[in-house]
C-alpha cells in the first residue's frame, strides 16, 4: 500500500473509533461563519429577518458509516447530530449584516407586518432538508469520504403589505476526508457555507429584488 494511502486508512480508523467512543450519539459542534464579510455592495435599506423556531431547532441525526474492504458500508450504531439550524442562523446574520445598511432580528412572521413601515422589507430563511452519509471507495483498503447536502429557501417579503417579492432556493454540498478531529464538521460546515454563496448571488442578481430595492430607494428620497 502506498504511504498516503495508508496514512488516509489510519486516519479515518482513528476517526471513527473517536466517534465510538464518545458515545451512541455524538452532536457536531461546528462554526460555519465566514472568517471575513462578503465582498458585496451593501444595499441602504433595513430589513428585519425572522427565523422561526422551527428553523432554529432544526437538527440532522444520521448514523455513522464505516468503509470496510472492496467498499463494503459497516453500520456501528453510532450517530452524529447536526445543529443545522443554530449554525446557519448565525453565519445569515453575519450575511444579512453585510448585505443590508440596517437588520433588525424579529420575533414576527410577514403574516404579522400589518403595515409595519418601520423596515423596508423581512427575510425568512427555511431548511428544507439536509443529508449526510459516507461514500466509500471500491478498492481493498476502503477508505471514506463524507459528503453534506443542504437545502434551503429563502423568502424576502415587502413592507408594510407582507406581499411575497422572491423565493429563492439555495443548495449546499461539500466533502470532507475523515481525520483524528472532534473539530472536523464531516462537510456540513462547506455545505452550508456553499448554499449561503450560492443564495447572496441569486439574491442581487435577482430582477424582482433589484425592483424591490429600487421602489423603497425612490420612495424614501
Amino acid at each position: 500500500m502506498k504511504p498516503g494511502k495508508k496514512a488516509g486508512v489510519h486516519r479515518a480508523l482513528l476517526t471513527m473509533l473517536v466517534l465510538l467512543v464518545a458515545g451512541c450519539s455524538y452532536t457536531v459542534k461546528f462554526d460555519a461563519r465566514l472568517p471575513v464579510a462578503p465582498a458585496v455592495d451593501q444595499i441602504p435599506l433595513h430589513v428585519g429577518v425572522y427565523y422561526s423556531p422551527e428553523f432554529v431547532e432544526y437538527t440532522k441525526k444520521a448514523e455513522l458509516i464505516g468503509c470496510g474492504p472492496n467498499g463494503r458500508r459497516d453500520r456501528w450504531g453510532t450517530f452524529c447530530i447536526f445543529p443545522v439550524g443554530t449554525t446557519t442562523r448565525d453565519l445569515f446574520d453575519q450575511i444579512a449584516a453585510s448585505m443590508f445598511a440596517a437588520v433588525t432580528i424579529t420575533s414576527s412572521s410577514h403574516r404579522s407586518l400589518n403595515g409595519e413601515s418601520s423596515i423596508d422589507g423581512l427575510i425568512e430563511p427555511r431548511i428544507e432538508s439536509f443529508d449526510w452519509d459516507t461514500v466509500c471507495s471500491h478498492d481493498f483498503f476502503s477508505t471514506g469520504r463524507f459528503i453534506a447536502k443542504v437545502r434551503y429557501v429563502i423568502n424576502l417579503y415587502d413592507s408594510p403589505d407582507g406581499h411575497l417579492v422572491a423565493s429563492m432556493r439555495a443548495e449546499g454540498q461539500d466533502t470532507e476526508e475523515p481525520r483524528l478531529s472532534l473539530k472536523s464538521s464531516y462537510g456540513a460546515k462547506g455545505a452550508i457555507q456553499d448554499a449561503m454563496a450560492k443564495f447572496i448571488l441569486d439574491f442581487y442578481d435577482r430582477l424582482e429584488v433589484k425592483e424591490w430595492v429600487s421602489a423603497h430607494m425612490s420612495g424614501s428620497q
